[in-house]
């Protein structure tokens, strides 16, 4: 009897071995609260020091490089980041062209099937993919390298684009049937079409195509981002401003059909570009989904399934608008990254549940055969053992924003001054047909900004 429970559990544990004992018992999103409320406290020294070290072996590697490097971004140590960030995108490349993926990623699923969804290593989707290259990007802009930023705007562009053109999977009538019973996320989603379209990363191309003169791509990157956030008063400007400018009178006369006229630029003007990333993206919860499995003779046995779910409502930014020097201009989002994380998260729940039938099935059968073979101690142990590693997986990249807003203003040549709620004024130049780019993020307690002429 003891040496069927041993191997019985050498087997089970064997599942573990991408993953520490703390992620198996304890999920995700636990794990990095303390760190997020670090974080929210404007203490990112104590939030870098309560962070894991995850080896590569780790199946949450990539997302802990993330993770590392959003913290080094927000410590304003950027090349730090940027090393991360460079490495989880050598590790995607790398898994994309290795053949051999296909069979570790078998032997992924294998393990999960006694553990749960965490061994599975961790690819981020294409919204955090979007995201690390724009915030490449960034930092390449702060170091005004516009061409090493329009590089990364490109790869982002293109995760976006390659997103767009995979089939979905088909979903079988069993798991079908398990989504009937899911709880709905539309109140966080707010009825975006996809996970990965993300007006933020195509405007800040835009801006920095139109930095570089490259104005036809500007103006392309722009209706992008407008077709994601048609309501954006600046991105209907944006738009009108470019159409006129390169003479597409065709486009122009739309745009002037459903927004109206636009403010014009003075030539002896120039331009502030406000971008505001404000909160943190909100953590997946557990949620149980009861389904019936049913035994080798027919009999159904109701199990609980443990899934992750977003059931907060839609965050609201705490600032609506910014003031530069007597003028309140308001805040219009680019982006709610919360939409896209639980709409990925929505996209991704047919496999969960068919991953979660199938884990359950295969627990039941050790569950069964300790029983037969060690006898009330094995079913005892077998039991405590699946409802401890039974949790959800609930990994995302947790330290992004929740919301990125734009506001746009033409200025005078000279000095100005921007308020932002109590915090201390922000002085700023405008010259004459330039772009000043005012980057912002507040996240309770912490504030940060970079101030760029472009």
């Amino acid at each position: 009897m003891r040496r069927s429970i041993i191997l019985s559990f050498c087997f089970i544990l064997s599942g573990c071995s991408t993953m520490g004992f703390n992620d198996l018992f304890n999920d995700y999103a636990t794990q990095m609260t303390p760190i997020r409320n670090a974080i929210e406290k404007n203490n990112i020294e104590e939030a870098q020091s309560l962070i894991a070290n995850n080896s590569t072996l780790h199946s949450s590697y990539l997302l802990n490089q993330l993770e590392q490097a959003r913290l080094n971004d927000l410590a304003n140590t950027p090349d730090d980041a940027q090393s991360k960030f460079e490495n989880v995108y050598t590790q995607m490349q790398k898994k994309r062209e290795a053949a051999k993926i296909q069979v570790s990623a078998g032997l992924e699923q294998s393990n999960a099937l006694f553990t749960n969804d965490s061994a599975i290593t961790y690819v981020p989707p294409a919204y955090e993919m979007s995201m690390l290259h724009s915030y490449k990007a960034l930092n390449y802009v702060y170091k005004n390298d516009v061409e090493g930023a329009l590089v990364e705007i490109r790869r982002a562009n293109k995760v976006q684009v390659d997103a767009l053109s995979e089939n979905e999977a088909e979903v079988d009538s069993t798991v079908k049937e398990a989504q009937q019973h899911y709880p709905s996320m539309s109140n966080v989603t707010r009825n975006i079409k996809n996970g990965f379209q993300n007006a933020y990363t195509f405007y800040l191309s835009a801006l920095l195509y139109q930095s570089a003169k490259q104005y036809d791509d500007a103006y392309i990157d722009y209706k992008k981002a407008l077709a994601i956030q048609p309501s954006n008063i600046y991105l209907q400007q944006d738009v009108m401003r470019l159409a006129k400018k390169q003479g597409f009178d065709q486009d122009l006369n739309e745009f002037k059909k459903r927004f109206g006229d636009t403010p014009t630029i003075s030539s002896s003007q120039g331009e502030v570009i406000v971008l505001f990333e404000q909160g943190l993206v909100p953590k997946q919860d557990e949620f149980k989904l009861r389904l019936p499995i049913y035994s080798s003779r027919g009999d159904a046995r109701f199990y609980s399934l443990a899934m992750p779910v977003y059931k907060d409502n839609a965050y609201v930014r705490r600032l609506n608008n910014i003031n530069i020097d007597a003028q309140s201009l308001e805040l219009s989002p680019l982006v709610h990254i919360e939409a896209l994380a639980a709409k990925t998260l929505e996209d991704q729940i047919p496999a969960k549940v068919a991953r979660q039938v199938l884990r359950l099935v295969a627990k039941e059968k050790v569950r069964a055969e300790l029983a037969r073979s060690a006898g009330d101690v094995g079913n005892i142990l077998a039991n405590i053992y699946n409802l401890a590693s039974e949790q959800a997986d609930t990994r995302s990249w947790l330290t992004l924003p929740n919301q990125i807003s734009v506001a746009r203003q033409s200025l005078n040549t000279g000095e100005h001054s921007m308020h932002i709620g109590t915090q201390a004024p922000i002085n700023f130049t405008i010259s004459k047909q330039g772009l000043t780019l005012i980057y912002l993020t507040s996240i309770n307690n912490y504030f940060n900004y970079h101030v760029v002429q472009l």
